[in-house]
């Protein structure tokens, strides 16, 4: 890979630092392949996301980098659509601090290269990354909420699950007011957090290696349909025990 740019606020550490990422992380790409277990990440309002549905479409010993151009002209724009047009949703990923969630592309914005990769764990440091998502099997937005959804968050109704204090009524309005590109990226890529007491929180698994970008469109509208209950969760070992 070609070296990063230097610049004068830069630290020695710093860009020793990014310079190991690029190679490094090549490294977590591969030991990512051969794991049977999928953790995702997204930052939404500060919340990320963790799954762990097998990864069935890539052996053990396949392969994690397919192919590797530099490209100097690149925009997002012209990412954005070869992803759209792959079936996949985008990450975007802090400085040498993130690695995208499955199967795609990856942009490296400092050494310029375009990566196709066959697994998780690749990381463009400082970049963006298309996850690219199954092919549509056609099942209406229904059919999604039924099979998948509605285990957690009932049939009739969708259960807004609240935080310990939290303005029940503000959450409603919070909610509202997310965009359907909004619940699609929390389908896809789940929803994951911190507690008051600084512990994890993981309260929804992540659906991108399930459901088409189309089938989580159709679940987000057909959720659009259905009534709204709110409901403050306990947090074990901050709000309430075991028993």
């Amino acid at each position: 890979m070609s070296s990063l740019p230097r610049s004068p606020a830069v630290s020695e550490s710093s860009v020793a630092m990014r310079a190991a990422a690029l190679t490094g992380l090549l490294c977590l790409g591969a030991s990512a392949c051969g794991s049977t277990k999928d953790e995702d990440h997204i930052d939404t309002d500060g919340v990320a996301s963790d799954t762990d549905p097998a990864d069935t479409d890539v052996a053990a010993t396949g392969p994690v980098i397919t192919s590797t151009v530099t490209d100097e002209t690149i925009k997002f724009a012209d990412f954005l659509a070869e992803c759209t047009a792959k079936g996949g949703l985008i990450q975007t990923h802090a400085t040498c601090a993130g690695n995208n969630s499955c199967k795609g592309m990856s942009f490296n914005k400092f050494s310029k290269e375009l990566t196709e990769h066959t697994c998780k764990g690749m990381n463009s440091c400082g970049g963006v990354s298309c996850v690219v998502l199954p092919t549509d099997s056609g099942k209406t937005g229904a059919e999604v909420w039924s099979g998948t959804c509605a285990d957690c968050h009932s049939a009739d109704a969708f259960t807004l699950y609240t935080a310990p204090g939290a303005d029940q009524t503000a959450a409603q309005a919070q909610f509202a007011a997310l965009s359907k590109a909004n619940l699609v990226t929390i389908a896809a890529f789940g929803y994951r957090g911190l507690n008051s007491d600084g512990s994890a929180s993981a309260n929804m698994p992540a659906f991108h290696e399930r459901y088409s970008v189309a089938e989580l469109e159709r679940v987000a509208e057909y959720l659009r349909t259905l009534d709204v209950e709110p409901y403050e969760y306990g947090v074990v070992g901050v709000t309430e025990d075991l028993n």
